[in-house]
């Protein structure tokens, strides 16, 4: 049977940066939360604390919380499903979350939970119904952001997680893996409803871009700068 541990060699071997801890958070690190325990307040604090990040800007502040939380306790599943594995539970009950300075820095899971290789709707149902459905409430709850940026957020962190096994498939050179990941991408995509209208991937580039359909707010902070696949640079395809 295989392991959360085999699970995330598997994907750090693909995409260095898409990894996570296993059991309990180290009592010696600062900002760790069990994610089916996160409140308002907790929210709150790491905004208040994020920053240059925010530079006073707390709705700019809370909309980058919102998606570096989506991409931290999503991001490793996903890549896990996308290339045809077992993925470990990114239920809010069975992770962890550490919130330093304004963004989710670390992950934990704290179960030994493994869902089925091609059982999109329980990782639905894992990821959204039970921790990003309720967290984004929580979320808007500590600073008033429109349900559509937060969702636009989420959604763009979670294709992000495909894009980076995509990316490393094409690095390879591996056809087979790399049309399963946008495969899978887009069957996450239409069993998650919350994602509706949030945004679609660019099937004709090269580089299978996001488009966004709402903006995180990032310029406010940025000089002007947006980021990529904006939707404040072209309008979102059908």
């Amino acid at each position: 049977m295989t392991t959360v541990d085999e699970v995330l060699a598997a994907v750090g071997s693909r995409v260095e940066h898409l990894r996570a801890s296993v059991g309990e958070p180290p009592e010696t690190e600062e900002g760790w939360c069990d994610c089916d325990a996160i409140t308002a307040a907790d929210l709150d604090a790491a905004v208040g604390g994020a920053g240059p990040l925010g530079t006073g800007d707390r709705q700019v502040a809370a909309s980058l919380l919102v998606q570096s939380y989506a991409h931290r306790v999503a991001a490793v599943s996903l890549a896990a499903y996308a290339v045809g594995l077992p993925w470990p539970s990114p239920a809010a009950t069975a992770t962890s979350v550490r919130l330093v300075g304004g963004r989710a820095r670390a992950l934990c899971f704290r179960s030994d939970v493994i869902g089925d290789a091609g059982d999109v709707g329980s990782l639905v149902d894992a990821a959204f119904a039970s921790h990003l459905v309720p967290f984004a409430s929580t979320a808007r709850a500590c600073q008033r952001l429109g349900e559509r940026l937060v969702w636009a957020n989420i959604a763009a962190s979670c294709a992000a997680a495909f894009r980076a096994v995509e990316g490393s498939a094409r690095g390879r050179g591996d056809a087979g893996e790399q049309a399963a990941v946008r495969h899978r991408a887009a069957e996450l995509l239409a069993h998650a409803p919350w994602l509706e209208g949030t945004g679609c991937f660019d099937a004709d580039s090269t580089e299978w871009g996001w488009r966004r359909s709402a903006c995180c707010l990032w310029y406010r902070t940025s000089g002007g700068r947006t980021c990529e696949g904006c939707s404040l640079q072209r309008q979102v395809g059908p």
